[in-house]
């Protein structure tokens, strides 16, 4: 019974002090203002993703002179590529995993001296970690977004296809002649 209850309270013990740390990881990353640096990064994404699909809507259109009920459906079309190209997670999300890489190189008082002492020679520590978890964060999120965008451009290419075929609205080929 003593085993068990030994048990019971390592394991409420351990998950107490894992929350504690990632809150303590989760404040010294908004002191170093990384949390605000994600979710600007989120919203470029938004931001390039829309400017992309406008591009190939663009480049459709070129060739294309749809009526209005097909301009419409054009821009639904991109509407739902953006919606559909968008990344998943939050900047809280983002936290989490900087904090896989970038937290297992501080123990828990280390973290604790970070907070106090931003500036100090621990400081140039955390200069350090951030640039090593910086590489496996970066690539776990280029390959986690891959297959998403790579799908909804697909979807949408095809979308617009079907949109210009149904259309059936080609700018008329103007000859050179008299």
């Amino acid at each position: 019974m003593r085993i068990c209850i030994a048990v019971v309270m390592s394991v409420v013990c351990a998950a107490a002090s894992a929350a504690d740390r990632s809150e303590k990881i989760r404040e010294l990353m908004e002191a170093q203002g990384l949390v605000e640096t994600f979710e600007q990064q989120i919203q470029a994404g938004r931001e390039h993703t829309r400017k992309m699909a406008d591009e190939m809507v663009g480049k459709v259109l070129s060739t294309l002179n749809p009526p209005l009920e097909f301009q419409a459906k054009f821009r639904d079309a991109t509407r739902d590529f953006v919606e559909a190209a968008q990344s998943p997670w939050t900047a809280r999300d983002i936290v989490e995993v900087w904090g896989k890489y970038y937290g297992a190189k501080f123990s828990d008082e280390e973290l604790d001296q970070l907070l106090k002492y931003y500036r100090s020679p621990l400081g140039q520590k955390d200069a350090i970690a951030s640039r090593e978890a910086l590489v496996p964060y970066t690539a776990e999120f280029q390959a986690r977004y891959k297959p998403i965008l790579d799908k909804a451009t697909q979807e949408f290419l095809d979308r617009l296809k079907a949109v210009g075929k149904e259309c059936n609205c080609k700018k008329p080929v103007e000859s050179g002649g008299t």
